[in-house]
């Protein structure tokens, strides 16, 4: 016949015993202990997202100001370049003004020069012109008396 071996049953009822004091006094505390490492661990990644979505705002402010600074930076050379342009125009007008003006004050002084030296050689012909006639006629020539004859020699000798 068969025989039941009560070693066999104490040792399930001892295994039941234990497992429930397991559960009661280890078990609750585990799993304590285990959430709130899941917990712990849940709260540095969502803490790291929230960092790096800090950075991502920030990265993009920074690229955004930079983008302004070089924008700008763009926009102050330009206008040097261009305030350099018009100060460059109006220093070549301005020379070119000068230029003008010291070439028609030059044209007029050697326009003045030119009548200077006519009048000084048609006052040195009518001179010379003077004493041949005073050689020629063998007396003093005045201007009262032959005036005329001068004028009519200063004419041909302007004209030529």
């Amino acid at each position: 016949m068969l025989k039941f071996d009560w070693n066999i049953l104490f040792t399930f009822v001892n295994l039941i015993i234990f497992y429930l004091l397991m559960r009661k006094f280890l078990f609750g505390r585990i799993k304590k202990v285990m959430d709130a490492r899941k917990e712990l661990i849940q709260k540095q990644f969502d803490d790291a997202a929230e960092t790096a979505k800090q950075a991502d705002e920030k990265l993009a402010d920074y690229e955004a100001k930079i983008a302004d600074v070089e924008a700008e930076g763009e926009q102050i050379i330009a206008e040097a370049k261009d305030d350099a342009k018009a100060e460059y125009d109006k220093i070549i007008k301005r020379a070119e003004a000068d230029a003008a003006a010291l070439k028609a004050d030059a044209e007029k002084q050697i326009e003045i020069d030119t009548m200077n030296a006519k009048k000084a050689a048609k006052e040195e012909i009518a001179s010379l012109a003077m004493q041949a006639a005073e050689k020629v006629v063998g007396k003093s020539v005045s201007a009262e008396n032959d005036s005329d004859i001068f004028d009519d020699f200063l004419k041909e000798s302007s004209e030529e």
